[in-house]
């Protein structure tokens, strides 16, 4: 009974701890306070040499929220999650930096390590809060350039 008990909440856990459902059928332009708002994504990896260091998997990123109108001040990026195959990894909103560049252009910026197949393209999510509720933006067979 006290194994079945653990395992049950081991289960419970797991479950509670899971990330975000995705809506990976999502557009990459919603409606935000009766305006058009648009993602476009930028991927790389710097693949420049650097001394005595280990050239690994880095992933930039550069995603820009465009509107025709200003973006609602209480607008909120949660999370970007990116999908690769059967692969699927999640930002949390935490590591990502907001830029302002203006009122109706706001840039999302991480780097983040990925094991991902330069070659192949990826699809983007990102998960906007506007106070009321959550919309996923999704573009998708995004480019990884690399950079030497």
């Amino acid at each position: 009974m006290k194994k079945f008990a653990a395992i049950s909440l081991g289960i419970a856990l797991l479950a509670g701890c899971s990330s975000p459902q995705v809506g990976w059928e999502q557009d990459n332009q919603i409606m935000v306070a009766q305006n058009s708002v648009e993602l476009k994504s930028n991927l790389w990896l710097n693949k420049m040499p650097t001394i005595g260091e280990v050239q690994d998997q880095t992933l930039h990123g550069a995603l820009y929220l465009e509107s025709n109108a200003a973006l609602p001040a209480e607008l909120m990026v949660q999370s970007i999650a990116i999908r690769q195959g059967d692969e699927e990894w999640l930002i949390d909103g935490d590591l990502l930096e907001l830029r302002t560049h203006s009122e109706n252009h706001w840039e999302i910026a991480f780097v983040w390590q990925f094991s991902v197949d330069p070659d192949q393209p990826v699809d983007v999510a990102v998960m906007l809060n506007n106070g009321e509720h959550e919309e996923w933006l999704v573009e998708k067979s995004v480019a990884i350039d690399q950079v030497y």
